[in-house]
């Protein structure tokens, strides 16, 4: 699970570094340990793990012949808890997005190793409140607390706009999650706005729970598909972007200044013999944004 990716691992066992990035890195990687099904126990009884957490920032992998360590920016074990996760992976991002940078939040990995987990929260649950709700929501609830807060201190003299689109790219097409009657749209490239999708709907939003209900509507227009190893596996790119608009007004001068919080949950990243998908369902591909 990761807000960006690096170029390459880096292993620590043919390094000659063992620390993690510094905390200026514009794209950090961090990792969730999923844990371990229940029943999954070795013919000893005991459980066997392919991998160790060494420390906050290093695992071991239990290769063979020679194990081999690697370095993240973080590692959450498997007793880690969502709001911690969303503490150390998202709380900074959101609050550079209310200083003008744009940020995105992506989960990687296979079906079921936990992204919608990661990102959402439980599958069979629709409650915004919910306790182990993930990424996603508690990102709308501690933006809107920060700007109620730029509010008070403000007054009067600061006002901000919130807008959200939903975008889904599957089988090299892209499509309008909040508009089911949508075709194929098509990116642009602009001066100002930089990247965006031609016609996707943006719709304004006032609070954490009104931009959840959003989200839950587009969501449920997603393009599932079975696979070998997940039942209800998603098989697109889900793309949910805030635009953050604040204007200020001092004196005789208005300024106003825009920003975008991506957060994306991504189609397994799995090989094709695993999954046993075909045609439609194998015919995914990554929309790489330039945010």
């Amino acid at each position: 699970m990761a807000p960006g990716c690096k170029s390459e691992l880096r292993n620590v066992t043919n390094s000659h570094s063992n620390q993690p990035s510094n905390e200026g890195d514009a794209i950090k990687v961090f990792v969730r340990i999923r844990p371990a099904e229940e029943g999954a126990r070795s013919a000893d009884g005991e459980q066997s793990f392919c991998l160790s957490v060494l420390s906050q920032t290093t695992l071991r992998l239990h290769s063979n012949p020679d194990p081999k360590t690697f370095v993240f920016d973080y590692v959450a074990g498997m007793d880690t808890t969502q709001e911690s996760v969303f503490s150390t992976v998202a709380k900074s991002i959101v609050e550079s997005c209310m200083s003008g940078y744009n940020g995105t939040i992506f989960a990687y990995g296979q079906t079921g190793s936990g992204k919608t987990f990661t990102m959402m929260g439980p599958s069979d649950s629709d409650n915004f409140s919910h306790n182990l709700r993930g990424i996603i929501p508690r990102s709308f609830e501690y933006l809107f607390s920060l700007i109620d807060r730029e509010k008070e201190k403000a007054g009067a003299g600061k006002s901000f706009l919130c807008k959200c689109s939903f975008i889904e790219v599957y089988n090299e097409q892209i499509y309008d999650l909040l508009d089911s009657a949508s075709v194929g749209l098509y990116l642009r490239e602009h001066i100002k706005k930089g990247v965006f999708v031609v016609g996707a709907v943006e719709q304004a939003v006032t609070s954490a729970a009104e931009t959840y209900q959003v989200l839950s509507r587009g969501w449920r227009n997603r393009r599932v598909a079975s696979t070998s190893m997940n039942r209800e596996s998603s098989r697109s790119h889900a793309v949910f972007t805030i635009t953050i608009e604040s204007m200020e007004k001092s004196s005789e001068t208005v300024n106003i200044r825009t920003s975008l919080l991506n957060l994306v949950d991504l189609a397994g990243s799995e090989r094709q013999k695993d999954t046993h998908a075909e045609g439609m369902r194998l015919k995914v591909v990554v929309l790489l944004l330039k945010f």
